[in-house]
């Protein structure tokens, strides 16, 4: 399995994948005792702005006894898959607050200060920085200007500036996508739309080709993008 990738410190996209976690969404928590370490599943319940997450106390009928494990002060490590296209696992490392057990049992944690992902797609994705004009493709009026943040044969990941752009693609909604190659030569790629997330300052769309592999693959070779 490949090493997770570390990310000092928070960014917007690093906020954007916490933010994504739902109350009630499933993950795992590893702790470690004086005699073992022990991964265990349970619930996210929710967080408080950046100020601290809260995770629903693991069933001790079903995973034994954790109180040597999880207390005040202690180190736990969460992990979770990304619910979009980025086919990422996140994990990042928190300290207890809090255990509760009234009126629910509970554990509030620190916000994590770094988080650690790793790719878990089978394709391999370029990642880039492409700019790109964005058009419906049945009227081709354009709708804005985007940002290719990675690339592979079946599809792509794209970022918007919130404030720059007026109009935005619809989910579902079918596009092509503009690349300049070089002085004489231009190409569209054809795809649909099939998630969307935010941030404070981007909106990021999942994009799947229509456009044939081939064709994909020369446009990845004239940009001289590797995604092996």
């Amino acid at each position: 399995m490949a090493i997770l990738q570390e990310k000092i410190g928070l960014t917007n996209e690093d906020l954007r994948k916490l933010r994504s976690m739902r109350p009630g969404r499933p993950l795992d928590l590893q702790l470690s005792t004086a005699t073992t370490t022990k991964r265990v599943r349970t619930e996210f319940v929710g967080m408080d702005g950046t100020r601290c997450m809260i995770f629903r106390y693991p069933d001790e009928g079903k995973w034994g006894s954790l109180g040597d494990g999880i207390f005040k002060d202690k180190s736990l490590i969460a992990r979770y898959i990304l619910e979009d296209d980025t086919g990422e696992i996140i994990a990042f490392k928190v300290k207890v607050i809090l255990v509760t057990t009234k009126p629910s049992h509970l554990i509030f944690t620190s916000f994590p200060l770094v988080i650690q992902s790793q790719d878990l797609r089978i394709e391999p994705r370029a990642q880039t920085r492409i700019a790109t004009s964005m058009l419906d493709a049945k009227s081709n009026s354009v709708i804005c200007d985007s940002l290719v943040l990675d690339i592979s044969v079946n599809g792509c990941r794209m970022s918007i500036n919130k404030s720059a752009s007026m109009t935005k693609p619809k989910l579902r909604q079918v596009v092509k996508m503009y690349f300049v190659v070089s002085k004489d030569k231009s190409i569209f790629l054809t795809g649909t739309i099939m998630n969307t997330k935010s941030d404070e300052v981007y909106l990021y769309y999942g994009v799947k080709f229509e456009t044939p592999e081939e064709e994909v693959n020369q446009l990845l070779q004239d940009l001289m993008l590797s995604t092996g």
